[in-house]
């Protein structure tokens, strides 16, 4: 049987993980938007990640987050260089997706998460996707399409202006192209991520923190040619001396976001031990409509009938995905003597933003 968990418990663990998801995404935002250093400030935060991991070894091995990092062999190493590869490049498409898009917009930008994750894993494993999980792919790829091809919602014309631009900001309700593209490559990465992480963790022996160290530390080092290449040394360059941006905003957003993801992977493992999938579901559902909201507040973001329809039916499909796979998941009640193997529900990671669990939850 399930170990029960206090109702407080759970709520701590629900407003925990919201409140640090909510912060990445925000201060992520406000760096990009304040400076022209994408993979400088993505390096930064998974060196601090990094440092934090190693901060956990400081821990009496007693307590439940003690960590003690890996050693660098080649027999530890090999094994996860397909995953860090795709998450790294995932964050890549992640980073410059959220630089592009408004902050209110990136969860449609990535819309496209859950059917390719679907898709793939039918092809890899052979197993039909049910009706259930059809229909919900199929909400969730009209939300995205939606902004594109819009059928007429009368009710919310009335709520929200359908103007392309806000008087006198000149901000603009059409997603730029560029950012929608990268939004779907990052959503096919996540996808790739969600089908290798199961051979990677069992190359770890089932320790989730070992792999996340390894796709940060190996993350770094594929990022350092990468600043090279991209031409963001000399902006950084310039940035120290005071000809360009705020050193002082971006070291301070990169430190924040730094620990911020830290704490998302220290979150993500108390969420899945101590809440349900469909608890989870409807805590990212909810931050989702808080994104969206502070957005329009703090980045004067702009909404339209299309955008709000477009979150809406993504967050409607992705309850409707989870929903289905904790029934499926669920043991029959009437076989109390019957051996009933454990079901592993192997759902999508949001995330933008980088957690590795056995158990992987929907983000949108």
């Amino acid at each position: 049987m399930a170990e029960e968990h206090p109702t407080w418990k759970v709520a701590a663990v629900v407003l925990f993980y919201m409140a640090v998801a909510l912060v990445m995404v925000m201060v992520n935002k406000w760096v990009l938007t304040t400076s022209s250093l994408p993979l400088t400030f993505l390096l930064l935060q998974l060196i601090i990640s990094v440092i934090c991991l190693h901060a956990l070894s400081l821990l009496p091995s007693t307590n439940r987050f003690s960590f003690r990092p890996p050693r660098w062999t080649r027999q530890t190493i090999m094994p996860v260089v397909p995953v860090s590869a795709a998450n790294v490049v995932g964050l890549v498409f992640n980073i410059y997706c959220l630089k592009l898009v408004d902050a209110s917009y990136f969860q449609v930008a990535r819309g496209l998460t859950l059917p390719m994750t679907v898709v793939l894993q039918s092809l890899t494993t052979g197993e039909k996707p049910t009706m259930g999980t059809i229909a919900s792919c199929g909400l969730v790829t009209w939300g995205f399409t939606y902004s594109f091809l819009p059928i007429p919602v009368t009710f919310l014309d009335t709520i929200v202006t359908e103007s392309p631009t806000v008087e006198g900001v000149g901000r603009s309700a059409e997603a730029p192209m560029l950012g929608m593209i990268f939004g779907v490559a990052a959503a096919a990465m996540i996808a790739i991520h969600a089908v290798l992480v199961k051979g990677a963790i069992k190359a770890v022996e089932g320790k989730t923190m070992d792999l996340a160290y390894w796709q940060n530390v190996l993350s770094v080092i594929a990022l350092l040619p990468g600043m090279a290449i991209s031409g963001e040394i000399p902006i950084l360059l310039r940035t120290i001396g005071g000809d360009e941006g705020s050193l002082g905003a971006f070291m301070f957003g990169s430190a924040l976001t730094g620990v911020v993801g830290f704490l998302i992977c220290v979150a993500g493992l108390l969420s899945i031990k101590v809440t349900s999938p469909v608890t989870h579901m409807f805590s990212s559902a909810v931050r989702s409509v808080l994104q969206t909201f502070l957005g329009v507040y703090v980045f004067a973001d702009v909404l339209n009938a299309n955008r709000i329809m477009s979150v809406l039916l993504i967050l409607l499909g992705s309850t409707l995905y989870t929903w289905f796979k904790s029934r499926t998941a669920s043991p029959p009640p009437a076989a109390p003597k019957a051996d009933v193997e454990q079901v592993e529900v192997p759902l999508v990671s949001d995330d933008a933003e980088k957690e590795t669990t056995e158990s992987r939850k929907v983000e949108v």
